[in-house]
């Protein structure tokens, strides 16, 4: 966020913008006694808004259309765009607001009306539509469209995107029952609308966390940089009356101890213990009293026991990573829960819980209960990664694969909302994977083979660099993509997310109140100049 926020500094104004900074306390028209003098203030202070000279804001005027989309590439940090041919009819090459409206054009903001209508007083549902489309919710916005499910009784157009802007806090309504959409609002009314949100946009990340599996060592340096990492270093078995918490490499166990795990233990400062299970062998074992106890015990003690080579217990808490739970058990893992929160009391130590995400589809892993989770962890993760596909031979020679990228806004944005709904945000941590996902495809794009490949961020670093790569942005998932052939001659879509991706997703979780970002998983994160997710990072 740090890199959007001296973008936002840096950037150039169009000649209709460069009126001189100036505080609210110099322009004239602005009453001392207003309940928006603070807002217009921080607006000009924080660059978003200007005056018309340096005695007048335009207090009580109308905002315009191309105001606020300047504003709008202001708040995004974009690069203006002058392109040789206009969008609009109204709008040509060379006039005052060219440069921010085709910016905005580009990055599918301002939509297909021939015209623009620049100086045309700027609606309230205009306004929602605008910065919702701007922040890369426009999928979020469909969605919410189909719900419907908002207070105001004079809405019937742009329902999907009032409803986002309204969850986020732009505005509230102008009463409990309505919105009042075709009303305009004045720069001053449009300034404090855009300060609220640019002032979620800009809080720090305040919370970094990653998972560190055996093959992470390549950048335990970078895990000394995050508040947490937890080591995969267990997985709990079941095997019908005994539970056991396995760290070794017994029955071709992936989750354990690494014979150097002093190097790791010494430089990470905080470490949890993270916690694998799933499949039914999970279920069954949670639903006994005596399965759930027995597993609690079994966790209590490796948090507890001295490591021999370090002569201390290396773990400040548990990282509980059980997954595939259904509604049938939501019950017995809550208890299981609570056992182990009195446990890990006593010993002075934290507990954090990771949770699938909700889907759009009503069809995901329903045994989590948000709240109660809520309440008995210290972090909960939520895994609002691997959307993607895992099977398309149904579709074969078609184009299905490219609506399957791995992290899509709209579903993020839909597992944020609801997790926050039932959780503290502040305890709320945003997970992110660096998995990429690549569908073989023909000369004309067509699939070849219904099963992915999984290149590794190297093999993608790789591939990005090549000259005859093709790379692509999509609007829809706000997710890039690449087209890249190797060196046989076959052809391959790649699906992965780069900075840009991963920073839409956060502007979302910082929209919601969620400043906390947990990385699966060292060893994987691309931190090179053509391809980097440094800005997670950046507090």
């Amino acid at each position: 966020m740090k890199k959007i926020l001296s973008c936002l500094l840096a950037l150039t104004l169009t000649a209709a913008l460069l009126a001189p900074a100036a505080s609210a306390e110099g322009y004239t028209d602005v009453p001392a006694d207003s309940a928006l003098a603070g807002e217009v203030q921080k607006a000009v202070d924080y660059g978003l808004m200007n005056g018309y000279n340096a005695n007048t804001f335009g207090y009580r005027d109308s905002m315009t259309r191309a105001q606020f989309v300047a504003v709008l590439v202001r708040m995004m940090g974009w690069k203006t765009m002058v392109p040789e041919t206009a969008t609009y009819y109204d709008v040509a090459p060379g006039s005052a607001w060219y440069e921010v409206i085709e910016t905005a054009a580009a990055h599918d903001v301002t939509g297909t009306d021939p015209y623009f209508r620049p100086n045309t007083p700027i609606t309230r549902g205009e306004m929602a539509e605008l910065l919702v489309r701007a922040l890369g919710l426009k999928a979020v916005a469909r969605e919410a469209e189909k719900k419907n499910s908002l207070p105001f009784s004079d809405v019937t157009d742009r329902q999907g995107y009032i409803a986002v802007a309204y969850e986020i806090g732009m505005t509230k309504g102008t009463s409990a029952t309505t919105f009042s959409p075709n009303a305009t609002a004045t720069r001053a009314q449009a300034a404090a609308m855009l300060v609220r949100i640019y002032e979620k946009l800009s809080r720090e990340t305040d919370f970094t966390h990653g998972f560190y599996a055996i093959s992470s060592y390549s950048q335990l340096e970078l895990g000394q940089t995050l508040d947490a990492v937890s080591a995969g270093w267990s997985r709990m078995t079941w095997d019908g009356s005994q539970a056991k918490l396995v760290t070794t490499r017994d029955g071709g166990n992936e989750y354990y101890v690494p014979d150097s795990y002093q190097e790791v233990t010494e430089s990470l400062e905080d470490l949890h213990l993270s916690v694998f299970m799933d499949g039914q062998s999970l279920k069954d074992m949670l639903s006994t009293a005596e399965g759930r106890t027995q597993a609690m015990r079994q966790i209590i003690q490796e948090i507890s026991v001295s490591y021999d080579a370090i002569g201390k217990n290396p773990y400040k808490g548990v990282t509980l990573d059980f997954e595939g739970l259904r509604d049938a058990q939501k019950a017995d893992y809550t208890a299981f829960l609570k056992e182990l929160r009195q446990e890990l009391d006593r010993l002075n130590k934290s507990l954090y819980v990771c949770v699938p995400p909700v889907l759009s589809t009503g069809t995901y892993y329903d045994g989590y209960d948000y709240a109660a989770i809520g309440q008995l962890a210290d972090k909960v993760i939520l895994m609002a990664y691997d959307y993607d596909a895992r099977d398309m031979s149904d579709f074969v020679g078609g184009f299905y694969y490219q609506t399957a990228a791995t992290a899509p806004i709209g579903q993020v944005y839909l597992a944020l909302k609801a997790l926050t709904d039932k959780v503290d945000p502040a305890k709320v941590v945003l997970g992110f994977s660096c998995k990429n996902v690549a569908w073989q495809i023909d000369e004309t794009g067509k699939l070849v083979s219904g099963k992915p490949m999984y290149p590794s961020t190297e093999t993608v670093l790789k591939r990005l660099a090549q000259e005859d790569t093709e790379l692509g942005w999509s609007q829809e998932y706000q997710q890039s993509y690449a087209v890249y052939t190797t060196e046989d001659g076959s052809r391959y879509f790649l699906w992965y997310q780069d900075g840009r991706s991963v920073e839409t997703a956060l502007r979302a979780a910082k929209l919601l109140g969620v400043t906390g970002v947990s990385i699966w998983r060292l060893g994987t994160i691309p931190m090179e100049d053509s391809w980097s997710w440094s800005g997670l990072l950046n507090k």
